[in-house]
């Protein structure tokens, strides 16, 4: 697990004694030493051991991953820069995986834009996966003016869902995608 500091504070005030009778001398005596260090505005530290329990939640996977990467405990191999996409997806799922790309595109509602948007978008996910035997589609409108186009198709990397994500985004109606 990963090693994180925590600042040790009496649970009492300093002017307090504790109240615990169950308390023994190490216990006081820790008390004490807390008491001293606080009145001489000298904090302690203890190191713990944070452990994540997911209960096999995705969402809770990538919160974790993320958090590590952020404390600096995972330690992804290859380039590791501001520009490099793709580690975390490496860490977190093991290929090749069916994966969904959503895009949402402006078709102002017009239904031959939606139609060749949602081509579009197929013909893309299709050809960079090469999973167009395998892809599922659904498509949901959003409002009068957009269209999502959800797509599920198996992946052999990060780096292909990365270069489809990208390919998404040039689309000329797409607004966003994720």
């Amino acid at each position: 697990g990963a090693k994180v500091r925590f600042l040790n504070r009496a649970s009492v005030s300093p002017n307090e004694e504790p109240t615990n009778s169950e308390s023994n001398n190490d216990d006081e005596k820790e008390w004490q030493d807390s008491k001293e260090q606080q009145q001489g505005d000298n904090p302690s530290f203890q190191t713990s051991t944070v452990k994540i329990d997911d209960g096999g939640s995705n969402l809770t996977d990538r919160f974790k991953y993320k958090v590590n990467a952020l404390m600096g405990v995972f330690d992804p191999s290859g380039e590791d820069n501001e520009r490099q996409d793709g580690n975390i997806l490496n860490a977190m799922l093991q290929f090749p995986v069916r994966f969904t790309f959503t895009a949402v595109g402006k078709t102002s509602g017009d239904a031959d834009l939606k139609h060749q948007y949602t081509e579009q978008v197929k013909s893309l996910v299709g050809s960079m996966s090469g999973d167009e035997e395998g892809m599922q589609l659904q498509i949901t409108p959003r409002g009068t003016k957009f269209t999502r186009v959800a797509v599920q198709a198996q992946v052999d990397s990060a780096t292909i869902i990365n270069s489809i994500f990208t390919a998404l985004d040039e689309l000329e109606m797409t607004v966003m995608h994720y």
